[in-house]
């Protein structure tokens, strides 16, 4: 048994290394710059609401708060970059680390409440943090209601500010993070500590009375949480090169929270898919002026017909067809 283990072990981590070669060659073959931005945008959304459906799946905790891990990395690199005069891999650095120790102090506050109070304790967060990114007396550093235009200094991995902003060039980077995001919650999903987190949340009681520290795995699953989601906000502002107060508004971490319900929470794929038809649905509504009315409506009809998220949906098709053959 421990042999067959190993040997499907060592296989699903060489189909996924398969699968990060092949997903390096897409620009070859989506030619179009639009459609591989809009690839790109997808699965950087799919990043962030990886970060939402691994918190949500393992401890039942709804992130409201998203948002600030998306633009305070932004606004953690800029400054980095722009004031502190840090090369571009220093000021990545400075942005994930700055933001984790943030996640570290703010969790360790909010884990400890209730699914619902909760949610809106970290919703709550993100919103301190946008009024103190728009205060008079943080202009000089975060640019106010204007923004930040971040200027790199020096070049990441080999790609210059203006290459990084190229869908072409920058694709490299997005599938990476998003590869990395996903290892990273498969890997602790499937470790011990993911069966504490889900242990904890099918009987939090019974695990205190049966010896467990239930405090720090839940802390350490939402700064792992928002790490990932801090991965989607850095790799944004490479793109962009700008942060914003809008990065940190609700409906910025709104947008992730709907694709992860959408996709699912049960599975890392279930995200990501639910991202990328929510940013295809975007493009396609959009083009109509009823954008708000159509996205509603997809919305409300996906998550109705399928309770489980797209995922689940196409998992439990995919378990009737196999096993409607195997009866046959």
């Amino acid at each position: 048994m421990t042999d067959l283990l190993a040997a499907l072990s060592r296989r699903r981590a060489g189909l996924f290394g398969l699968g990060v070669l092949l997903g390096l060659a897409v620009p070859w073959v989506l030619t179009s710059p639009f459609y591989l931005g809009l690839l790109i945008n997808g699965l950087l959304l799919g990043v962030a609401a990886l970060g939402i459906g691994f918190l949500m799946h393992q401890c039942g905790l709804v992130m409201f708060g998203v948002a600030a891990f998306i633009g305070l990395p932004a606004y953690l690199l800029g400054i980095a970059s722009n004031h502190l005069g840090l090369g571009v891999h220093l000021a990545v650095m400075f942005a994930l680390a700055g933001s984790t120790l943030f996640a570290l102090a703010a969790g360790a506050l909010v884990v400890r409440a209730r699914p619902l109070p909760f949610a809106m304790l970290t919703l709550a967060l993100a919103q301190m943090l946008r009024s103190a990114s728009m205060l008079q007396a943080m202009r000089p550093l975060t640019g106010g209601d204007d923004g930040l235009t971040i200027t790199f200094n020096g070049s990441f991995f080999g790609l210059t500010q203006a290459a990084l902003g190229k869908a072409s060039s920058f694709w490299p980077v997005a599938w990476l993070v998003l590869c990395a995001a996903v290892a990273i919650a498969w890997l602790a999903a499937h470790s011990r500590f993911g069966q504490i987190l889900r242990a904890t949340q099918a009987n939090e009681e019974r695990m205190r009375f049966s010896g467990f520290d239930t405090y720090a795995p839940r802390l350490a699953a939402f700064v792992l949480a928002s790490f990932i989601v801090s991965l989607a906000g850095v790799a944004m502002a490479l793109n962009s090169a700008f942060a914003s107060p809008e990065a940190l508004d609700f409906a910025t971490g709104g947008h992730s929270l709907v694709a992860m319900l959408i996709g699912g929470a049960a599975t890392a794929g279930g995200p990501l898919l639910g991202a990328l038809l929510y940013t295809w649905g975007q493009d396609a509504f959009g083009a109509t002026g009823y954008l708000e009315l159509l996205t509603g409506i997809a919305v409300v009809v996906m998550i109705a017909a399928f309770p489980r998220g797209a995922m689940g949906f196409l998992i439990e098709l995919w378990r009737r067809v196999f096993a409607g053959r195997g009866g046959a």
